[in-house]
């Protein structure tokens, strides 16, 4: 697998601290490697924890075809009304929980990221929860009307994921964890905004805006990024989700196979004679994250990998690319099963 070493440490060379990296090939866990450091003094491991910032969003994808079909819910159902806010801009009420999912909803800016200046407006503690930050979201005018317009932002999936709550009764995160439990999947958690568990990688910034001001009045005043510039835990299912790669990988895997439903709406079918690359990435302060699933009309591959850095530009633009050319130079794969040993 000389060709995913080549292109990993080629990242951690230009200045990444760490990162981690599973290949999953014809269901077979046939590599699991870390990079560099996880923390000072802490090697990256195939173990090691990230957050996987918009990954996140294929994930509630899944759980929302589930939802749906199981009947909690309707992808024409008005999600303003549903979740009981009165907008300013009456166009918003027609916002459904598919413009959600197809981020055709109108909404123009990553309002769940205004924790402060919501909690000033509402005067309550900083960060305030999720339905006031709902409530918040709902004074902006929209960028166009619902249904016309593709306008990707974290705002849609925040949401969705309030409206899946509401509909189940039940949090996001138990949610999604339940969904991939028979995968295996053992290592999926919530983002914590202040902390830095032991078993998760330490994220670090691009250098330019590294630090910014705290949302969190029990931390207040300048922190880094990743810890406290933004509240993780009321993106939910936008942004917020934790886990190990091989855990990443193990999904992506389901979906190929039909385990659980696919995030699309129409998911090209994993059989023979079909061809096709479906690619996820998620960038947010001090992470980088890939999700690559490639059926070549026979053999089915999953990539997953995530970094602890970003640069937000032109190094993060080259990962998949590299990934993908390390993917075509590989033409013998290990005759082994990993997935035992996690």
């Amino acid at each position: 697998m000389a060709a995913f070493d080549s292109a990993m440490t080629s990242v951690i060379a230009q200045g990444y601290p760490g990162g981690s990296l599973a290949v999953v090939r014809d269901d077979r866990l046939v590599y699991a490697k870390g990079y560099g450091w996880a923390d000072k003094y802490v090697a990256a491991t195939p173990v090691t924890r990230y957050r996987q910032a918009s990954i996140s969003k294929a994930v509630t994808g899944s759980l929302l075809a589930k939802v749906v079909a199981d009947g909690a819910l309707n992808l024409d159902v008005e999600v303003l009304p549903y979740l009981g806010v009165v907008p300013a801009d009456a166009r918003a009420n027609l916002i459904t929980v598919r413009m959600l999912r197809d981020h055709t909803s109108g909404l123009g800016g990553d309002y769940f990221f205004e924790s402060r200046a919501a909690a000033t407006y509402y005067g309550v503690a900083s960060p305030p929860s999720v339905d006031t930050m709902v409530r918040w979201t709902a004074r902006y005018l929209l960028a166009a009307d619902p249904g016309t317009t593709y306008r990707y932002n974290n705002t849609n999936y925040a949401l969705l994921s309030r409206v899946i709550e509401r509909a189940t009764g039940r949090a996001w995160i138990d949610l999604v964890s339940e969904r991939a439990s028979p995968l295996g999947v053992k290592t999926w958690r919530l983002g914590q905004s202040l902390a830095a568990p032991s078993d998760e990688a330490r994220y670090l910034e691009a250098e330019p805006w590294r630090y910014t001001q705290s949302v969190f009045d029990s931390t207040p005043g300048t922190v880094e990024w990743p810890y406290g510039g933004y509240n993780v835990e009321s993106f939910n299912g936008a942004v917020s989700l934790v886990s190990t790669v091989i855990d990443m990988a193990r999904y992506d895997q389901g979906i190929a196979r039909g385990t659980i439903r696919a995030p699309e709406a129409n998911p090209i079918p994993t059989q023979s004679g079909w061809y096709y690359t479906y690619i996820y990435n998620g960038s947010m302060p001090g992470h980088y994250s890939f999700l690559m699933r490639i059926w070549n009309g026979s053999n089915l591959t999953v990539l997953a990998g995530t970094f602890n850095h970003r640069d937000a530009g032109a190094i993060d633009q080259t990962i998949n690319q590299r990934i993908l050319d390390a993917y075509n130079a590989t033409t013998v794969w290990p005759a082994v099963d990993l997935f035992g040993s996690y």
